[in-house]
């Protein structure tokens, strides 16, 4: 038996025994990325629902477009196939028609919480809201831990060779090139529609803002510039980033540096089982307020990943998820400064047994981030 299918039967047999303790008997998810996570099959739905039906005591059923019936065949499990016409159908050949008729007599229906809206309004029963799928994502198997370490080795083999190549006058445009032009081979072995191979480097002035989008003709220079590496192959995600210099950095920088890089080891202390996620945004947030920087924090120090690059648990404020092994978490605590720049390492980690694990791999301390 394959991994692959010991693996998908595993997660819908879980998903199953949760339905059946909560007294559910259909369960409907709609995302993609839920669907291919029970499935292992990718899709682009281009406005069409695709609907994925988990019943507590058969084989799951999708509810497709006609034009999808033909890819959505694999061996790897059992289920069924419905078919509508299009988007918007003839009575009896919609998706809604469709669906009705499979709920027929069915009166425990609940549904993942990311489905859009529309999907229940033709239906006068009320369905339960949960987030089953979301649950399962967050803790990985060693299949999946296998997959993400990967992908994590080609994100750190990608940041390093920017770190080799970065200097004062290189573009953006430059350094997004790194994956496509040094990294061929390593990416032709993961064909995926849904591939994302993004490296870049954000030069001081659009990295105080971490969510800009620099010009291709930036060039990196004075500052704190930051290259990220966010990766998504075969499925499963990782990111990898490094702030670093390449003009002599002054006091004030390496003051934001340094601070940044204490809330890194804080966080990485709290990086253990029974761990609450909001506790480690606090202790990060205490510690920034006591050096008087608080103001300078945009974001959360750290969020799940795995099919995606963002996903539960966020470790932030608000989130009382306790850590358990075999989550996979990013480790970002970051300030960012106006004239500055922006100062974040990034790194992928594994929550084990007794602490945490650095699935990526690049050079942290300042002396090695001031490049020649």
């Amino acid at each position: 038996m394959s991994k692959l299918k010991v693996e998908i039967n595993e997660r819908i047999k879980k998903l199953q025994n949760k339905m059946r303790d909560e007294g559910v008997e259909v369960y409907i998810i709609t995302d993609a990325e839920d669907i291919w996570y029970f499935t292992n099959i990718e899709y682009s739905p281009e406005q069409r629902p695709f609907l994925f039906l988990v019943y507590a005591n058969q084989a799951p059923l999708f509810i497709v477009p006609k034009l999808e019936v033909s890819h959505v065949q694999v061996s790897y499990f059992e289920y069924q196939i419905d078919s509508y016409f299009d988007v918007t159908s003839k009575s009896g050949d919609n998706w809604y028609d469709k669906l009705a008729t499979h709920l027929k007599g069915i009166n425990h229906i609940a549904i993942e919480n990311n489905a859009p809206l529309y999907i229940t309004q033709p239906f006068a029963k009320e369905w339960k809201v949960e987030n089953w799928a979301s649950q399962l994502r967050m803790v990985k198997s060693n299949y999946e831990i296998e997959k993400i370490e990967r992908v994590c080795k080609i994100a750190s083999n990608v940041v390093n060779k920017t770190l080799e190549i970065a200097q004062t006058g290189t573009t953006v445009l430059e350094t997004y090139m790194i994956p496509s032009k040094y990294f061929q081979k390593e990416l032709a072995q993961y064909q995926s529609i849904h591939n994302r191979t993004q490296n870049a480097v954000w030069p001081a002035e659009f990295s105080y803002m971490p969510h800009s989008i620099p010009e291709f003709n930036s060039k990196i220079g004075v500052g704190a510039n930051v290259n990220i590496a966010i990766f998504k192959l075969d499925g499963y995600a990782a990111e990898c980033e490094r702030t670093f210099f390449t003009e002599k950095p002054t006091a004030e920088m390496i003051f934001y540096f340094e601070t940044m890089m204490h809330a890194r080891s804080i966080m990485l202390s709290m990086l253990k089982p029974g761990v609450q996620a909001s506790a480690i945004e606090s202790a990060i947030m205490a510690y920034f307020e006591l050096e008087g920087v608080a103001d300078k924090v945009l974001h959360r120090p750290g969020h799940g990943i795995g099919l995606n690059n963002h996903e539960e648990p966020t470790l932030s404020q608000g989130n009382d998820t306790e850590l358990v092994p075999n989550m996979v978490v990013s480790v970002e605590p970051g300030l960012y400064v106006e004239g500055l720049g922006g100062f974040r390492h990034s790194d992928t980690a594994l929550i084990t047994s007794n602490g945490y694990r650095l699935l990526t791999e690049a050079p942290l301390d300042l002396e090695s981030l001031i490049l020649s």
